[in-house]
């Protein structure tokens, strides 16, 4: 019996081969804590494929539950984005691996590698990425800022990651904007200036907007979720391609 983890991409866009593997398997699954998936997006994952999902909880996929049900049976687990994009999928193969349950990765689009292509901004280029998470009462870190600083010194671009917070909701683009400007005034200097802006990437709808944190400010910047790109210096190709943003 085998273990299948499908990525649904950026944009729920199932691949062939991810749609073959979710109609073959005996129990199908969705995972989607890391990225959370609007309503109408599952009922038409549902009909393509022809069955319902379970929905698992964060604490189930990081359980041994689906390396159990992949002994006796071909269990399917559905994450937005690319399978291998999050820790705990890794760990899930790790289990599997231990309890002789084989795996099948069915890969699709990663925000990691389609928010540096949309940016026009050279992915080789970027750095380690940083997320922003939200500050809460006593919980209010700079490390982000500092990591952004250590990818500039590198000349190195940042991808940042806005947080996907169960309660708070996925992080708006300007209250992300404002918390990385009382970072800098709790760190004491000016880290960065301009940056590219994505919304939705590889939706319909998707919204890319550069400029400076004053200009951004000021313009309409799309809807959720939201990433940041924040160059380093720019090649002329770079510069270009972000002129016309």
């Amino acid at each position: 019996m085998t273990l299948s983890l499908v990525g649904l991409g950026i944009a729920y866009d199932i691949t062939l081969a991810g749609l073959e593997e979710a109609k073959a398997a005996d129990e199908l699954y969705l995972e989607s804590y890391t990225m959370p998936i609007e309503e109408k997006e599952i009922s038409k994952l549902e009909k393509a494929i022809g069955k319902k999902m379970v929905r698992l909880p964060r604490e189930k996929v990081e359980s041994k539950f689906l390396v159990e049900r992949a002994k006796e049976r071909n269990a399917c687990l559905l994450v937005v984005g690319d399978p291998l994009s999050a820790t705990t999928h890794v760990s899930l193969l790790i289990d599997a691996k231990k309890a002789g349950v084989q795996v099948k990765i069915i890969h699709n689009s990663s925000i990691l590698s389609a928010a540096p292509g949309k940016s026009g901004l050279q992915p080789y280029r970027f750095g380690k990425t940083v997320t922003l998470a939200y500050w809460r009462k006593n919980y209010e870190p700079v490390s982000p800022l500092q990591l952004i600083e250590q990818n500039l010194s590198m000349d190195m671009h940042t991808l940042l990651l806005l947080d996907l917070d169960p309660e708070l909701g996925p992080m708006d683009a300007k209250t992300a904007l404002e918390q990385l400007e009382k970072m800098e005034k709790k760190y004491g200097k000016r880290v960065f200036g301009k940056l590219v802006v994505l919304s939705r990437v590889g939706h319909p709808d998707e919204k890319i907007t550069y400029g400076t944190r004053a200009e951004l400010k000021s313009k309409n910047l799309g809807k959720p979720p939201f990433c940041f790109c924040i160059p380093a210096k720019l090649h002329p190709i770079e510069e270009e391609y972000l002129s016309l943003l």
